[in-house]
């Protein structure tokens, strides 16, 4: 499968005929627990290395403007905390041997959703906000790029709706799961005969953390909860509420 910044279609094989509807999936926060696996797994992995928060973050900034990776993490964080290269390396094995597999933090609705589907014949899309090396990696470490039809990044915020609009079929149905209410707005926006829902995959009980780990599990899937809604979108909390029969 062909993966790139922007639009690209995969050529799956799958009989385009039979396809009722279209549908385009987030990653982060929908279909992948990335809280879990970057704030909480990754960052705990690298303490017993002496690597504390304030390296953390500022590693984290310098990354993200340079483009983010986890490699490029590692090594702003040796920068900021005066580590040897031994740490580095050590740092380096670690992403190497522990988050190589990354199909433990999908959601656990999501296997049969697109298993679901693809037995339906509904089109599913990949429709991913980031950095397209760093979405890459966790898309490819997920294993679940077979599924689709087209996987689509866009480093853009509010740029999924061009995307939308430039492959949603003529005369199907879309739908549209994200999120993030905000994409969600801008997508109606452009593509306004679609079906959009907005899923929630914070538990009630940690809406409010009582403590560091329940804040840092849901640390960035948090935030969208705070965000207004210009359109009425689906609310929904799992993939079982897409209707895909």
């Amino acid at each position: 499968m062909l993966v790139q910044n922007g639009a690209v279609r995969s050529g799956g094989g799958r009989d385009t005929t039979r396809v009722a509807r279209v549908c385009f999936l987030d990653f982060d926060h929908t279909l992948f627990d990335t809280d879990a696996f970057f704030h909480v797994d990754v960052r705990n992995s690298f303490r017993h290395l002496g690597i504390g928060d304030a390296s953390w973050e500022h590693g984290y900034v310098e990354a993200w403007q340079a483009g983010y990776t986890l490699e490029r993490h590692a090594e702003e964080m040796c920068l900021q905390s005066g580590s040897q290269v031994a740490t580095l390396d050590e740092m380096q094995r670690i992403l190497r041997e522990s988050f190589a597999d990354l199909r433990r933090y999908l959601f656990p609705d999501v296997i049969p959703f697109l298993d679901r589907a693809s037995r339906k014949g509904v089109g599913l899309y990949l429709l991913s906000f980031g950095n397209p090396d760093w979405q890459r990696y966790k898309l490819l470490g997920a294993r679940i790029g077979r599924y689709f039809d087209g996987i689509f990044f866009t480093g853009r915020e509010g740029g999924k709706g061009d995307v939308i609009l430039g492959h949603a079929g003529g005369g199907e149905q879309t739908l549209v799961v994200d999120n993030n209410p905000s994409e969600l707005d801008v997508i109606r926006g452009v593509v306004p005969t679609a079906t959009t829902y907005c899923i929630n995959r914070v538990p009630e009980n940690v809406v409010i953390p009582s403590d560091d780990m329940s804040r840092l599990k849901f640390l960035e899937a948090r935030t969208y909860l705070e965000r207004p809604w210009r359109y009425q979108h689906v609310p929904c909390r799992t993939l079982d509420e897409i209707p895909v029969r």
